[in-house]
């Protein structure tokens, strides 16, 4: 899309281009043929295109009165006054949502990216959240473009770091929700253990209670695919794959898809460790005291995840003890490949610095 890019603090780069309905231009040079034949590109290659906007009426909208598309309402008319930063990029206005046509905009810009062939988008800057201290409140914006997206096929995700307190709100209008700030690095590589990857080990705590069907935990990006680009050892891919899988997180790649590596992909399409993902069940630890820590979901039928995770700096033995999670049955180790046998008292993994194992344990019959 033409517009506004930020940087990780929020700043607008350049002004946003608008046409004669108050709606985003695409950028004639990136996309020459328009969006849609993009997205039909990209849906023949059997791939789901997404787009990405931010809450409120864009300012050249507003600047330049634009009309609504549909409506006698012009974007003038359903703008909050005075007139007031829409997100905490501050390249909107606020939606003053008691205006009959400020539905009827969202509306169009559903419209849209429905047209284009949209099957995701990323609804960024919003609050409360995403380091706001303004007090912005998007949530009657994330309810008005949940009314609008209702009968399409459109996964709405919310980002970047949406605060907990609302956690049933954006349940209730959105797919998924973002609950920390980009996983990226912003340096030489996609992301460091660091910066931030192992930030999700204590970032998702509160909101485990709260995802489930209806409504997930996005983790941001999975960035697994290239060693050398991820920035990442192999111990610390498996691992970042392994978290992101067992608390049902949205996974999509972040890397170069024409550079992945062997292993890389062996990471992201082991159909285990997938299957895990989508059973949609997050999973819990049983203590975050240490950093050799155990976390475990237990499934209907009686199956259970169990995830083994050292991460601290040095190669650590990280043990589970059957009795204590009530666990009966034989367990299999997914990344290996191999069956355990019966459990019994417990079991112990050596594990690199950053390392982990899953494992599935499935009840006696």
């Amino acid at each position: 899309m033409t517009g506004s890019t930020s940087t990780p603090s929020g700043r607008s780069t350049r002004p946003r281009v608008v046409d004669d309905y108050g709606l985003l231009i695409p950028d004639e040079k990136r996309f020459p043929g328009g969006m849609k034949p993009t997205f039909d590109h990209i849906r023949a290659n059997g791939q789901k295109p997404g787009i990405y906007l931010n809450p409120g009426v864009p300012k050249a909208a507003v600047d330049q009165n634009k009309p609504i598309r549909g409506t006698s309402c012009r974007a003038r008319d359903i703008a909050a006054q005075p007139l007031t930063d829409g997100n905490v990029f501050r390249n909107t206005y606020k939606i003053d949502y008691s205006h009959p046509c400020a539905q009827a905009f969202i509306e169009s810009q559903a419209d849209q990216i429905s047209g284009w062939g949209a099957r995701f988008l990323k609804m960024d800057a919003v609050s409360p959240g995403s380091s706001d201290t303004s007090g912005i409140d998007n949530r009657p914006d994330i309810e008005a473009w949940s009314k609008a997206l209702r009968g399409r096929d459109i996964w709405l995700t919310l980002s970047w770091a949406v605060d907990v307190r609302y956690a049933q709100d954006w349940k209730r209008w959105a797919q998924g929700w973002r609950i920390d700030t980009d996983v990226e690095c912003y340096c030489e590589t996609l992301v460091t253990w660091t910066n931030s990857v192992d930030d999700r080990f204590t970032d998702v705590l509160p909101w485990i209670q709260h995802a489930g069907p209806g409504g997930w935990m996005d983790l941001d990006s999975v960035n697994v695919g290239n060693g050398a680009m991820d920035g990442l050892t192999d111990a610390e891919r498996q691992t970042y794959m392994t978290f992101w899988a067992i608390e049902a997180s949205p996974i999509y790649v972040g890397d170069d898809m024409t550079k992945l590596d062997d292993y890389g992909i062996q990471l992201l399409t082991n159909r285990e460790v997938l299957a895990i993902q989508q059973r949609g069940n997050p999973a819990r630890p049983v203590s975050t005291a240490t950093q050799q820590q155990v976390w475990y979901a237990k499934h209907r039928g009686g199956s259970y995840t169990v995830a083994l995770f050292n991460l601290g700096d040095a190669p650590a033995d990280v043990t589970v003890n059957w009795d204590d999670l009530g666990i009966r049955g034989s367990a299999h180790d997914v990344w290996a490949g191999k069956d355990l046998g019966r459990v019994s008292g417990s079991y112990t993994a050596k594990l690199d610095r950053h390392g982990s194992a899953l494992l599935t344990v499935r009840p006696r019959r």
